[in-house]
């Protein structure tokens, strides 16, 4: 059994029995700018990131990559932190290079039980945006991070998908369903929307429309630190 838990706008646990694997955990309310101010600010807790053995970052934007949080979590947990080269360069001298594993797109790495392949997105803001494909107990968890809709979604066939809905970098709601409709995975979860008032989207229109489609999948909108389980 394979658990998910939304943990705010783009961060996530996935465990099973043996593994914890947190993408994008931040902790932290500062921003840029007054622009990007949190409407709704993080709800993880340090308890959420007890026993995590993996931290995966998607890319160097604030509200995805929080470095004192991920310094916590490898320093306390030996968890082993996998990003893009570039961001694993600023933990230099702050957490030990054995526990800094690179991925760049299209590399596959296996850590601890668990499979993680760096897929492609398309977030012209970021230097080195990725999508992560996890594996994890034979169940296949896509988190695609920051992304516009692409091709190469069509190549995924994940159980989990976890798509932005919030348009302004990202897919917006409608780009999200096509997501969908090319994937066909067994269950969508939504993130990345109304955390600031540039990314306001109502995730039932996102359910709504995906459950009118002729698809089987099952659209889960979670409330920050809920959780869902399948097999």
């Amino acid at each position: 059994m394979v658990e998910v838990q939304y943990l705010g706008h783009s961060s996530f646990k996935i465990s099973d029995k043996g593994n914890c694997i947190l993408v994008d955990p931040v902790m932290s309310c500062s921003s840029p700018s007054k622009e990007f101010e949190y409407l709704i600010k993080p709800r993880a807790k340090e308890c959420d990131f007890k026993k995590a053995g993996l931290v995966l970052i998607t890319h160097e934007h604030f509200d995805h990559f929080d470095k004192d949080t991920v310094e916590r979590i490898a320093k306390s947990n030996n968890a082993c932190v996998v990003a893009h080269p570039n961001i694993l360069q600023t933990f230099d001298g702050t957490i030990q290079k054995a526990f800094l594993h690179p991925i760049s797109i299209s590399q596959s790495i296996s850590l601890r039980g668990v499979t993680i392949e760096a897929v492609p997105a398309h977030h012209p803001q970021s230097f080195y945006p990725l999508g992560f494909m996890i594996t994890i107990n034979g169940k296949k968890i896509y988190h695609a991070g920051d992304t516009e809709l692409i091709d190469d979604m069509a190549k995924l066939k994940p159980d989990v998908a976890i798509v932005p809905i919030g348009g302004y970098g990202t897919m917006d709601c409608v780009d999200a369903v096509r997501a969908i409709k090319t994937m066909k995975p067994r269950f969508a979860v939504p993130m990345h929307y109304n955390t600031f008032r540039q990314i306001m989207q109502d995730p039932k229109e996102f359910k709504q429309k995906i459950e009118k489609s002729i698809l089987k999948t099952k659209v889960m909108v979670l409330e920050p630190g809920k959780r869902f389980s399948f097999v």
